[in-house]
């Protein structure tokens, strides 16, 4: 796994936090992983925020996958592959950012 395309197969939030871990290891080790879930347009979104050991570290991830930073941390945004009931409107949660 190597771009952000293939992280959007993932339809919960567990199995993204996996890949994002498998895809970071390459890079590092990653201390922080907050992933936020949102309904945008009706579509579900990952909104995933980490921090790796080193700043050389996210310099890397970041050019890797053409993503960028916000408040100090390493930001994108993902459309998970679920489908979306026809009754369910804007609404965001925080998902469980425990680090395994």
């Amino acid at each position: 796994m190597s771009t952000l395309a293939e992280l959007r197969q993932y339809s919960d939030v567990a199995s993204l936090k996996s890949a994002l871990h498998q895809l970071c290891s390459e890079f590092g080790r990653i201390t922080r992983l907050d992933i936020l879930t949102a309904m945008h347009e009706g579509t579900k979104q990952a909104i995933c925020f980490l921090r790796m050991e080193r700043p050389e570290q996210e310099q890397v991830l970041m050019k890797s996958l053409g993503v960028g930073r916000f408040g100090g941390e390493v930001v994108f945004v993902l459309n998970l592959n679920m489908p979306v009931a026809a009754e369910d409107g804007p609404s965001s949660q925080w998902a469980d950012s425990d680090i395994y």
